[in-house]
């Protein structure tokens, strides 16, 4: 008997988004991935242990439904970044910047449908080496993206699906040709203020902010959505019939900075509420004007510092920084800007 090897593996989605839950959309993306292979497993099991019927150990058992909690891992890049968050958030508003000089560019705006408590479901296709299998009814729950100096951005989304498992003879479609996002890409700008907005495009981050890239060693931000599966009465499929997210998402943003000065710890004091904003920006867009690059923006309309301690690393004097993220009646809690060569996400 031989092993089996996944190096020849492969995983693809969906970019549209399921007509109706469950039912399969076109495969029209690959990601290369790190990490577990995905597997469905049985969600609710159950024996006739607690029964009297003359044994002394349960004689039958039977699978009551399934699921699939899944994790994808990898190096960011904005393409990545996009089709996790939208999963996660829920809504993209798409539109093209300069459609005349650069018609092969475009920016989706991404952040979180309050107006729609289902969430939005694709379809995944994996060949783990051995078999090509189909998992529809997949929907985003967490990601976290991450950077710290010497490496690269990565990302980590964790997924659901119904439960469902079917063979498939697809092919593997296309990796989009966009390079990894480094730690010299990063920027961390805490102030300045927010004008504009996603409607018109026009959204922006001004004022005079502080840039903290030269003291960042690290940080991680991490959104989930809190989704809840339903297996509904009538169904006898066994597979999840509806997801929706949870009633509040749940944030997480820290850094770990080489300490300058007090200033971390007076803004935690005075309760100090900031524009924080994280953009990394990749290669120029090549085949047009020159004048876009790669990049994903993260903006956090308003936050406080929760903490702000001292530390040291190695002889360094550092602070370990975490923000409250706060709800700004305007502009929400987070928003985030990708550019690059993509048409849309959940189309």
């Amino acid at each position: 008997m031989t092993t089996k090897r996944i190096s020849t593996g492969w995983r693809g989605f969906s970019i549209a988004r399921e007509a109706s839950y469950g039912t399969p959309a076109g495969i029209s993306t690959a990601f290369n991935f790190e990490g577990p292979v995905t597997d469905v497993q049985p969600n609710e099991v159950q024996t006739n242990e607690n029964e009297t019927n003359g044994l002394n150990e349960p004689s039958i058992q039977e699978i009551l439904n399934w699921k699939l909690d899944g994790t994808h891992q990898q190096r960011a890049m904005p393409h990545n970044l996009a089709y996790f968050f939208a999963l996660i958030m829920g809504k993209v508003t798409t539109d093209q910047p300069d459609d005349v000089n650069d018609p092969t560019v475009y920016r989706h705006f991404i952040e979180r449908d309050l107006a729609n408590i289902d969430l939005p479901s694709v379809t995944l296709l994996e060949y783990d080496g051995i078999a090509n299998k189909r998992f529809t009814g997949l929907f985003g729950k967490s990601v976290k993206i991450s950077g710290s100096r010497g490496d690269f951005v990565k990302l980590e989304a964790q997924f659901g699906a119904m439960g469902k498992e079917e063979p498939n003879a697809d092919p593997k479609p296309t990796v989009v040709g966009e390079s990894y996002l480094r730690y010299g890409d990063v920027n961390f700008n805490r102030g300045g203020s927010l004008s504009g907005t996603v409607a018109d495009g026009d959204l922006v981050v001004g004022g005079s902010p502080i840039s903290f890239a030269g003291d960042l060693l690290s940080f991680e931000w991490t959104m989930d959505n809190q989704a809840k599966t339903f297996y509904e009465i009538g169904d006898s499929s066994g597979y999840v019939t509806r997801v929706e997210r949870g009633d509040r998402y749940q944030q997480n943003i820290s850094a770990v900075l080489e300490m300058q000065d007090d200033s971390h710890k007076s803004a935690l004091v005075n309760e100090t509420e900031y524009v924080l904003h994280i953009p990394v920006t990749g290669a120029v867009i090549a085949g047009g004007s020159g004048s876009f690059n790669y990049s994903c923006d993260i903006i956090f309309p308003k936050v406080v510092y929760k903490e702000a301690k001292k530390d040291r690393d190695g002889e360094v004097v550092t602070v370990n920084a975490e923000f409250q993220v706060l709800e700004d009646t305007n502009y929400g809690s987070v928003i985030i800007k990708v550019i690059n060569e993509q048409a849309g996400y959940l189309i």
